[in-house]
């Protein structure tokens, strides 16, 4: 692990470490002739077996999307790849979900559509590229609460009936279990993973094996039921059974969304008329209590 105070390629000071996991060290870093920030993620040196998608002509670096950091430098240096990117100011997922505790459905609906819209991106390129590695340590959330895809260490160029796909491939409790067996990673694969990514926002919980999050006993009763039926779409063990495309998911969140806003303005005119009454049973009371006025002579003097 790098110091604070160390210089890569020259012009790069380590400020602080970022993050770290099985694929890597993720620096916070200064360009000290620009003075601005960078996040230098450093695979060590079994990297070539590591990242896949390098083999590609620097694929990364082709990718332009809104919510996806820019990888603007690519170096060596001691034995080690160090990839330089956008830093995205912000909290990961993971941490935003645990500051919050219970997150609101709308909430859910409007982070996922986000996702959804980067990984339709990824899925619509050409070669599609099949990200593998959707958990909320790899989503960031800023404090605009835009929402941010990050650490393409596992993703994959999608090539038809791929025999040499690595194994064991993506974060217990997220990846799919094709990663697992002898299938193949697919668009459907992702949409597997933004399931999980749901049932840890609803719940709170990480599934420990693929089966909880088919299962309703592991949801409060607070998790919308529309919700639950999506998520269970997501992750069902069966390909084909899940959602045929990220955009069929995308609809069916839009279409979830439209209820509860149409629910909320149900439960809001419901408020208003109830304060409405009870402002005139009030008034009534009142007017008994004070004047000794009788209900018609009430009537006329309300309406």
């Amino acid at each position: 692990m790098l110091n604070s105070g160390c210089i890569l390629d020259g012009k790069y000071e380590v400020i602080k470490v970022l993050g770290k996991g099985g694929m890597g060290t993720v620096y916070l870093c200064k360009n000290i002739r620009l003075q601005n920030l960078w996040a230098i993620k450093e695979v060590k040196k079994d990297f070539k077996k590591n990242i896949e998608i390098l083999s590609e002509p620097n694929i990364l670096r082709k990718l332009r999307h809104a919510n996806i950091p820019r990888i603007v430098d690519i170096f060596y240096e001691n034995n080690s790849l160090y990839m330089v990117q956008d830093y995205i100011e912000g909290q990961t997922l993971k941490k935003y979900v645990k500051e919050k505790g219970f997150i609101k459905t709308g909430n859910i609906c409007n982070i996922i559509l986000e996702i959804c819209n980067i990984i339709s991106y990824l899925h619509s390129l050409n070669p599609p590229i099949i990200y593998r590695d959707l958990k909320p340590s790899n989503i960031m959330i800023t404090p605009k609460e835009e929402v941010f895809l990050i650490d393409f260490g596992i993703s994959k160029i999608y090539k038809d009936y791929d025999t040499n796909e690595d194994r064991y491939m993506g974060t217990s409790g997220f990846a799919a279990p094709e990663q697992y067996s002898l299938g193949q990673s697919c668009r459907q694969t992702d949409i597997y993973g933004i399931g999980m990514v749901m049932y840890f926002m609803a719940t709170g919980k990480v599934s420990y094996t693929g089966l909880e999050p088919l299962m309703d006993d592991n949801y409060d009763n607070n998790v919308d039921g529309n919700l639950k039926k999506i998520i269970q779409k997501c992750v069902q063990i069966d390909i084909e059974n899940r959602y045929v495309s990220v955009e069929e998911l995308n609809k069916e969140i839009i279409i979830k969304m439209l209820k509860v806003n149409m629910e909320l303005q149900k439960l809001n005119k419901f408020k208003f008329r109830k304060t409405i009454i009870m402002m005139v049973l009030f008034i009534a009371i009142f007017l008994i209590s004070i004047y000794g006025l009788d209900r018609n002579q009430i009537i006329s003097l309300l309406f």
